[in-house]
């Protein structure tokens, strides 16, 4: 089994293969349990993450969990079966078994005429579907359209948020780099090619330094990424 560091070595890679743009990283490490975490936001080519404190408007997260079982199994080489039985049941009863689930996260930006309108919901989450199968045609995982709303005093309710989400299995890849690759390699691209068609639809500012399709290699040669600490 891959360890930890090898599968994040494996993701940065197929990033900076895939030209994402990368606006920030953020892993943490459960001191109790020893489990670690490692998200990604990414945004559309041309976009500058320049609204700090606030979150980009359009975004997508890449994000993961790598649990303490899964640190042991990668060390020793497979599922132990002998002394840990209590957490290989824990493992094997889990929705994604020996495997794991990358989550991809995109957050839309509200547009303030329908923030009130909640009959409008259904028509943005069809629209939001159908801009999903263009700009991803081959995609084999679906996504699923989530809607947050608020509710305060003496007012109607009124959207808090729009997002879309999707799940990535990792399974037998946990074992194979090279299939890994390719898993990354597709997700990335398909991310790629996502947020860029909803930039289209929701960025109404010029995207700045957006490279030609020709000097993405140059570009690449050029761009740093701030890798998270994988000790």
């Amino acid at each position: 089994m891959l360890t930890y560091e090898n599968f994040v070595a494996v993701l940065l890679t197929a990033i900076e293969q895939t030209d994402l743009n990368i606006a920030y990283t953020q892993e943490l490490l459960d001191t109790h349990a020893l489990g670690r975490s490692l998200s990604i936001t990414c945004l559309p080519r041309g976009v500058e993450d320049d609204r700090a404190p606030e979150e980009p408007p359009l975004r997508a997260v890449i994000a993961f969990r790598w649990s303490p079982e899964f640190t042991v199994f990668s060390l020793r080489g497979g599922p132990p079966d002998t002394f840990d039985g209590i957490v290989d049941e824990r493992i094997f009863a889990s929705a994604a078994g020996v495997g794991l689930e990358i989550e991809v996260t995109y957050t839309l930006p509200l547009v303030a005429d329908s923030v009130g309108d909640l009959a409008t919901l259904p028509q943005i989450a069809r629209a939001v579907h159908e801009l999903y199968a263009s700009a991803a045609p081959s995609s084999e995982n679906p996504v699923r359209v989530d809607v947050a709303l608020s509710f305060m005093p003496a007012q109607g309710p009124r959207i808090k948020s729009l997002t879309i989400h999707q799940i990535w299995p990792i399974g037998d890849a946990l074992f194979d780099s090279d299939l890994l690759t390719d898993i990354f390699e597709e997700l990335c691209g398909e991310l790629r090619d996502v947020l860029d068609a909803l930039a289209e639809v929701y960025v109404t500012e010029p995207r700045q330094g957006q490279p030609p399709a020709e000097d993405a290699d140059e570009v690449l040669s050029e761009r740093h990424y701030l890798k998270p600490p994988t000790a």
